[in-house]
Formats: C-alpha cells, structure tokens, sequence
C-alpha cells in the first residue's frame, strides 16, 4: 500500500493553508535517525513555523510526496514498523515535553540522558538492602556535594559501558599516555632480530601526530649511542637553534621527545613520574594472539586510571620478546585491499586517531 501523489499532496496543502510555514516531516526508515539534539530543533520549529508530520501504512509514500512537499525525513532506529502512526506519537511526544509548561520541573529536562551526550546516572530507591544488593553508601550520605559528584561519575562510566557510541569527539584519556618508538628488538626480512636505522621522518612525524593527539611523551628506543646523539642534533636544532624560531609549532612537537637506549629504561622513567608502571599496548601488521578493537580501547581509556605505553616497531614489526610483554594487543590495521606494509609513521597517525580522534560513535565535548 503506498500512499497517492495526488491524496497526499493536497492533504499537505489544505494543512498549509492555516500554517504556510509549517515544516513537512516525514516517518520513514531511510530517514535520519533521531536524537534528543534534534528533538529540541523540531521543538523550536514547532513553536515557531509549526509541524506537519507524515505517517502513512505499508510501503510508504509515492517518492513525488517526498519531492515536492516533504522537508526532512525522519526515523526512530533501524527497524520496521507496519506504520508510521506509532514513530509519529513518539516523535510529538519527544517534542511536548521540551515545551515550557509542560512538565513541572523544569531541571528534570536538563539532567535527563541523552541531554549532555552521556546517560543519567544509576537511580536507587528503598530498601537500602535487598537480596545482598544494596545502595551505595555515598548516596545515603547526606553530602550534596559528594552525591553530585558520585552521580556525574557514574553516568560517565556507564555511558562508556553501555552506550560509548554516543560520544562523538576527541578522547580525553583518564591517566596519562606515552608513545615508544622501538628500533631493538625488531624484525630484519628473514625474521632475525636486528637493530634498525633511525629516521629524520619518522622523528619528525611521529612527534608532530603526539602533540595532535595529547600525548605526554615521545619516547626514541635506539641502543646506538652515535644514533640518539644525531636525534638529539636534530631535537636540538628545533629547541634551541635556528628551527625554534622558524618554526615554534615544530618545536612544541619535538619538545616531547625522550631519547632512550632500551625499553626498561621508558618504564623505568614513567615509573619515577607516575609511581607506577604503565600498561604495555603493542600493534602489529599481522594478528596475533587475542586482540582488542579500537572502539573497546578506547572506551577503555576514558576510565581506566592506569597510565598507558603505545609501542611502534620498525623495521619488520617488533620482536616476539616486545610483544609477549603487552598488556594489549591491538587488531592490525587493514585496508581494502591485500597489501599491507604502512610506515611506522603512517600506523602511528592512524592508530593514535583512533584512539584519540574525533569520530562518529566517539566522544565529543567530553565532560570533565
């Protein structure tokens, strides 16, 4: 059953006569979904110009309804219902209680979930004990202050469980975040382990995508003295020398950068300025072992209060003694197509925007 052209058509327009602003919306599945931002836009619309709102049964409306009178097309979620009418009422029903008047507290719209991009936090009720579940103890405190910042905390964490796909921007990490750069122990062609060349590119890029993304620190793991002592000619010149001057953003970059001749001594340093040993997190070219998704890190990140250490390989990938000591293992990152040998410079920014990156289902004006 698909609505006429022509029924449809002078059914808008008779409308139209009493409100000749009014927005035409129409109820379909290939509409944009709706959320609690655009609630409020058709709220405004509605009290302004007005809605008229489009639900028809079965297949849908003739697409020449869709052309000459429809504004926007909207949809709940991807599932199918035998009719509009339903997805109609809860639309207006979405919209009314945004209007002033309509509810009696007023604070209640704003604490809601969805208002602030994050979920409301847990609620609790009598009794305080039931079944060996009982209410947490800051919430029978009497504190305000506490309570409020238990309840914000808890919505947070919960959205990041449930629900992280609500955040839509970049990650602000809960503890602090180190990159290493690893020249030994790395793969040669034939699967021997060999210590690999250094590279102005990779110092420069590496530091350059650290910065973007709010790294704390860039660490350099070469064994060969004369090599850091040319890293450290090159920092230099950015820092203190003719480059720190032409060009201060690079400067701010390389700033980050620690030289160091073997991994024990990056832990060793972010153990002397976190009081603790940082998580080990390891990317390869190849899948090994159990890997974790970039969306589950990342949510990973925004609670866990635990410093982390992204290690980078070069040469060949890293050597089966770097990767036996992850914490987590992340999936390789992969194209369309078979070829897959990025630099080590191009992974770091692909990987690190991922993680950190402002993207569709990541998190935006993250709360803190």
């Amino acid at each position: 059953m698909v609505l006429r052209v022509d029924s449809g058509v002078k059914a808008i327009r008779e409308l139209k006569l009493k409100q000749p602003k009014a927005k035409v919306i129409l109820m379909t599945p290939r509409g944009q979904k709706l959320t609690q931002k655009k609630v409020h836009q058709l709220k405004d619309t509605a009290l302004t110009d007005g809605l008229i709102i489009l639900c028809t049964r079965y297949e849908g409306v003739d697409e020449r309804i869709v052309e000459l009178e429809v504004d926007e097309e909207i949809s709940l979620g991807d599932f199918i219902l035998m009719g509009g009418e339903l997805a109609a009422q809860v639309l207006i029903e979405s919209i009314v209680r945004l209007v002033p008047g309509v509810l009696n507290n007023e604070e209640s719209i704003v604490n809601e979930s969805f208002e602030s991009e994050i979920l409301e936090h847990s609620q609790y009720t009598k009794p305080r004990e039931f079944e060996g579940a009982t209410v947490p103890e800051i919430l029978l405190s009497g504190n305000h202050g506490e309570i409020k910042k238990w309840q914000h905390q808890n919505a947070l964490d919960e959205t990041v469980k449930r629900r992280g796909d609500l955040f839509s921007g970049p990650v602000r990490p809960h503890a602090h975040v180190s990159v290493a750069l690893m020249h030994y122990p790395v793969l040669g062609k034939q699967g021997e382990i060999i210590t690999s060349s250094l590279t102005n590119l990779d110092i420069h890029d590496i530091a350059r995508s650290c910065k973007t993304y709010g790294i704390e620190r860039f660490y350099i793991v070469h064994p060969v003295r004369l090599l850091r002592k040319l890293a450290e000619k090159i920092q230099t010149h950015w820092l203190e020398g003719y480059g720190a001057t032409y060009n201060p953003n690079r400067k701010e970059a390389l700033e980050l950068i620690s030289l160091v001749s073997d991994f024990d001594d990056v832990l060793m340093d972010m153990e002397s300025r976190h009081n603790r040993l940082p998580k080990i997190v390891v990317t390869s070219a190849i899948k090994f072992g159990e890997v974790k998704s970039y969306a589950e890190f990342r949510q990973e990140l925004l609670i866990e209060d635990q410093e982390h250490l992204i290690l980078f390989g070069t040469g060949w990938g890293m050597a089966p003694e770097l990767l036996d000591r992850a914490d987590v293992k992340l999936e390789p990152i992969v194209g369309p197509t078979e070829w897959n040998h990025l630099s080590v410079r191009a992974a770091a920014a692909i990987t690190l925007d991922r993680l950190f990156g402002g993207q569709q289902g990541g998190i935006s004006n993250f709360p803190r």
